[in-house]
């Protein structure tokens, strides 16, 4: 006799018309006979035997057939009603649930004893409540929980591409999911990453804002214009600090507005660096004038050293220079830095009469 199907935590659901058919000439026929193979159920229904064996298969992982040696003619498959096999199913489920909520409410009542300890230590020290220090990933993890649950009105996240945006994109869907207004403004190198794209593109249709930026160095959290979380991730141990200090809060999220306005918007059908490949250019410019290396270059803008200098061979096509000296110098003559977003352009040219800032320091 074929051996039954082991239950599993998550069995396969499936309602193809092969398993129907077969579930139907079992209710008919009072049963299958396992020994006689598919042969019999197949040459009756018109269907190949494979496509029944498989059928039989899912309706026993479904608990829809049940091997019983009370029927009549010996050891035979027998039907089974449903609520019956979803009850079977479902029961195991119902009590790891069960046992996972005991065990929450255990471990909430056993930390809620604690909090009066807390506040009464804590509360001669207002200051220490007001910075926060976050010196590893399970504070942090704690901490944004913590945060995120209290949210109720706005969120803002500036969130640099070298991170994930996994995590991010899950807060996001849950704080939409409450009717927060959610603000993401990213790195323009999330506009190319399609794995990235699947997800902001999904989150566009849920009402979050999305916007891009050439750099953000640093993770920064505000919810509701109360709480700052700034992480740095950048090296192992990851740390951070919790600002709760309502002015220092506020002038945080001054900063923030201000770059939010100058960030390109994100289209969900906008794949690539075209809405941004002003900006990113002359980001990359900026940052050469600096003596910057392409590898310093690439990675404060999150993209790879190799994709770096495609676009600094680009900027070197716009300008129609064949060294950075000539890109530097046409960028200073044309006026390229004083263009740029919420920055006037210095009376005498970009930096003044007679001073190329790219030029002079490449």
């Amino acid at each position: 006799m074929t051996p039954p199907v082991p239950v599993t935590a998550t069995p396969v659901v499936v309602h193809t018309q092969e398993a129907t058919a077969v579930y139907e000439y079992a209710l008919r026929e009072g049963g299958l006979d396992p020994g006689a193979g598919a042969g019999p159920v197949a040459a009756a229904l018109g269907l190949p035997a494979p496509a029944v064996d498989r059928a039989i298969e899912d309706l026993r992982r479904l608990h829809l057939l049940h091997a019983s040696r009370l029927a009549p003619f010996g050891a035979r498959l027998v039907p089974v009603d449903p609520d019956v096999a979803l009850a079977v199913l479902v029961s195991p489920l119902d009590e790891e649930v069960n046992q996972r909520r005991a065990a929450i409410s255990a471990m909430r009542a056993r930390l809620t004893a604690f909090r009066p300890h807390f506040e009464g230590v804590r509360t001669p020290r207002p200051a220490s409540s007001e910075l926060e220090e976050l010196s590893d990933e399970h504070l942090i993890s704690g901490n944004l929980l913590l945060a995120a649950q209290r949210c109720g009105r706005e969120f803002v996240c500036l969130h640099p591409s070298r991170l994930p945006v996994d995590d991010l994109a899950a807060r996001a869907r849950e704080l939409r999911a409450r009717g927060v207004r959610v603000r993401l403004l990213l790195q323009h190198t999330v506009r190319p990453d399609i794995r990235a794209r699947a997800q902001l593109d999904a989150l566009a249709q849920t009402g979050t804002e999305i916007r891009t930026t050439e750099q953000l160095p640093h993770e920064i959290m505000i919810f509701d214009g109360a709480t700052a979380i700034l992480l740095d991730r950048h090296e192992a141990p990851a740390g951070g600090v919790v600002i709760r200090n309502a002015q220092a809060v506020r002038l945080l999220a001054d900063i923030v507005d201000t770059t939010w306005q100058a960030a390109q918007p994100y289209a969900a059908r906008q794949i690539g660096y075209r809405a941004a490949a002003g900006d990113l250019h002359r980001a990359i410019i900026e940052l050469l004038a600096q003596g910057d290396t392409d590898e310093v270059v690439a990675r404060k803008l999150g993209m790879s050293v190799r994709t770096c200098r495609r676009h600094i061979a680009v900027v070197l096509r716009e300008f129609g220079a064949v060294s950075r000296f000539q890109a530097g110098v046409a960028a200073g003559l044309a006026g390229f830095f004083g263009h740029r977003a919420g920055r006037p352009e210095p009376a005498g040219g970009a930096g003044g009469p007679g001073r190329h800032p790219v030029a002079s320091s490449i």
